[in-house]
């Protein structure tokens, strides 16, 4: 069976099927290509021999429509190619788009059904036909930019002719994926369907009563919806949009650049000629590295974790029914919200039902904003709100399938916890401790069920941050593990697994850098240079903000908790940098963080937060210290890198992709670069060895580059 089939029926339509063979869904790579010119080639020929009403283009394959491009074919193309290979690849990027363009030319109305999705080169398919039906709930879009491309199959201009240059810019440099109501509303689709009977039929039904139907571009008289670039209205878009484009992306995001300039350069010339332009575009990023890099990490990489690449082969899927939440702080709180939205019915236990009826106001203020914000019904947050058990009684957790305990990051307070939960829980049930950095071993000591007992570390605020970071402990078994990866899927997050070690991986690589900020502050470097130098890196807090977030108070105590600790090992604690600057920050100035009112920044009520005034008296009384800005930057970045590799060596991590993904959702490593493990790769492997050995030099031991990464670049064998 071939990829495309040709059908036609009594009426004289004839149904162009999509149905790529030992697939699961239809993508655009080069058997499509090869089919996709074959069919229509072969319906010309139907339509210049008569009999021909118009042409049905559908998927065969249920409850799926179309995947977009094949991004595995594209990760296997050279990046640098001769001048040669870059013409055929360019001439690659237009014989795709020939067919599409041949399709609504054909002189018949050609209309499409979309029982699944069209995201990326799929929408692109669905924009060259004449009238678009979609199921009720069906996404649709062009998300490409979410990976560092742009569409390249007419998408861009396309929607640039049908929506006009504004519309065309949001929608598609922001990769927005619309649900088919919206879609409708945009004029993006034409009609929606209440199932797959009712899409065929409505689309026939328009194919007949339609004839002489034209794309809007392809009639006489045609003008682009709010005009071109030089129209009045547009000249603010025109002149300041370039400019709006790089500040919003810090100018580390090639893709909305190009999305931008190809939309405005579309509108400026015809249909055609705007093809070639956006195929330009296109190939620009084919061939970037920043496309490679985020690529391999919100597509392959997430994909794979999505798919459970982590997960133990427990091959039951486990669904919650019943949660169990003790702690209802703000990250308590968070979860329930986010558990109750998603059907689960959750008992939010605290020490007094006052806490825990507090913690369900959380849950209520986050429903009634979504009300306000026209994401969320009365009736919705009715449903959700009834799901949310407050408790003071350890007995209302019973008959909970899953625990989640989010207390005070304190040892003995935890171990309290442990014992009266289980006390009263089922023996099946899994127990997870919410925490960012105590060892779950040590805490699953308390435990009279260590096989139960595993870390969910949630970050804040939960009911937003898309990540959960699930660590297994020594004696944690495949069965609970498998149990808390299927929780997260099913509260709609993203989980990554580690091994149990002190700060597991995210909070032991993000520590770094934070670290490395208050080193470069006692260094008597400008704060300002510090913080700047993390923006530029495309980090979305600098070090110093990012401390202030935590509190430096907190970043204290876990100071003396960690001395304690290292102590009671007997072995020595070692004074440092960090602890030093906290002690001053905290002891000497009372600069405890932004919740007691300011830290490194200053936070005004009703004012822009700024650094305070008085770090320059308190670090560098003589004058800042200047050394190179790329020193800066590297020293941010390269520390979080390095570390990930000792987390691998050391066994905590296991799977690249879980260090990319975590490493951006979870502690916000620069999204360009694809992560602290593919940042590397696109470094170059001996090349980063080099710059990680000159900072080491300069800099210190943090930058000593472990064996792992060494033996790798010896070997050229990348993070994969």
């Amino acid at each position: 069976m071939g990829y495309i089939r040709l059908e036609k029926d009594s009426d004289g339509i004839v149904e162009l099927i999509f149905d790529q063979p030992g697939k699961s869904v239809n993508t655009m790579g080069r058997d499509y290509d090869e089919a996709m010119r074959a069919a229509v080639t072969e319906l010309q020929a139907m339509v210049e021999a008569g009999g021909v009403k118009g042409v049905y283009v559908r998927s065969g394959k249920p409850g799926q429509f179309f995947a977009g491009g094949d991004i595995k074919e594209m990760l296997e193309m050279d990046l640098k190619p001769s001048e040669a290979k870059k013409t055929e690849m360019y001439d690659g990027v237009m014989a795709t788009k020939a067919p599409l363009r041949t399709l609504e030319t054909l002189g018949v109305p050609v209309a499409v059904g979309l029982n699944g999705p069209a995201l990326g080169g799929g929408f692109e398919i669905a924009l060259a036909c004449h009238h678009r039906v979609a199921m009720n709930g069906v996404q649709v879009g062009l998300p490409e930019a979410m990976i560092g491309l742009m569409p390249g199959a007419g998408g861009v201009v396309r929607m640039t002719y049908l929506l006009g240059m504004q519309e065309a810019i949001g929608l598609i440099s922001q990769g927005k994926r619309l649900k088919a109501a919206q879609a409708l509303e945009k004029g993006l689709l034409h009609e929606l369907a209440s199932d797959e009977a009712d899409m065929h039929a409505k689309a026939k039904a328009w194919i007949k009563a339609n004839p002489d139907a034209k794309q809007v571009w392809d009639q006489d008289a045609y003008q682009i919806p709010g005009g071109g670039p030089d129209e009045p209205a547009n000249q603010g878009l025109t002149f300041f949009g370039p400019a709006n484009v790089m500040v919003q992306t810090k100018n580390l995001m090639p893709a909305q650049n190009a999305i931008f300039a190809c939309v405005v350069d579309s509108a400026r010339v015809d249909f055609d000629t705007a093809q070639k332009i956006e195929g330009r575009y296109f190939l620009s990023l084919l061939l970037d590295q920043t496309a490679r890099n985020m690529m391999t990490a919100f597509f392959v990489q997430m994909e794979a974790l999505n798919k459970g690449a982590s997960r133990p082969p427990v091959a039951e899927r486990f669904t919650c029914k019943k949660l169990g939440i003790i702690g209802a702080g703000q990250m308590g709180a968070g979860i329930a919200t986010i558990a109750a939205q998603k059907g689960i019915s959750v008992v939010l236990k605290d020490i007094s039902q006052e806490n825990a009826d507090r913690g369900k106001s959380y849950a209520d203020a986050f429903f009634t904003k979504g009300i306000a914000k026209g994401k969320v019904t009365e009736n919705k947050k009715a449903e959700c709100m009834a799901l949310i058990k407050a408790s003071a009684d350890y007995a209302d957790l019973s008959d909970c399938d899953l625990i989640i305990e989010a207390v005070f990051e304190d040892r003995k307070v935890k171990a309290a916890v442990t014992k009266d939960t289980e006390a009263v829980i089922k023996s099946s049930s899994v127990f997870a401790t919410n925490t960012s950095a105590l060892p779950i071993s040590e805490l699953a000591a308390a435990s009279t069920r260590p096989a139960n007992f595993i870390g969910m570390h949630f970050f804040s605020p939960a009911e937003k941050m898309p990540l959960v970071e699930i660590i297994r402990g020594k004696l944690t078994s495949d069965e609970a593990l498998a149990k808390a990866f299927d929780l997260a899927q099913q509260l709609g997050k993203t989980p990554i697994v580690v091994n149990d070690a002190a700060g597991f991986f995210t909070t032991r690589v993000i520590g770094t850098t934070i670290s490395q900020g208050g080193i470069m502050l006692e260094e008597g470097i400008n704060p300002v240079l510090i913080e700047s130098a993390a923006r530029d890196n495309g980090s979305p807090i600098g070090p110093l903000g990012a401390i202030d977030e935590i509190s430096q108070e907190t970043a204290y105590k876990n100071g003396k908790q960690a001395k304690a600790d290292v102590e009671a090992q007997g072995k020595v604690w070692e004074d440092n940098a960090v602890s030093r600057v906290l002690d001053r920050m905290v002891n000497e100035f009372g600069r405890r963080g932004k919740v007691h009112g300011g830290g490194y920044y200053a936070y005004p009520e009703g004012g822009q937060k700024h650094l305070w005034p008085g770090l320059k008296d308190a670090f560098a009384p003589n004058g800042y210290k200047e050394i190179p800005y790329q020193d800066i930057k590297d020293r941010l970045t390269f520390c979080q890198s390095l570390e990930a590799v000792r987390a691998m060596e050391e066994g905590v991590i296991e799977n690249v992709g879980d260090g990319n993904i975590g490493s951006i959702m979870g502690i916000g490593f620069p999204a360009q670069t694809g992560g602290a493990f593919q940042a590397i790769n696109a470094y170059g492997l001996r090349e980063f060895v080099a710059r990680a050995q000159e900072l080491e030099a300069k800099y210190g031991s943090d930058f000593a580059v472990p064996k792992l990464l060494i033996d790798r670049a010896n070997d050229n064998k990348l993070f994969l």
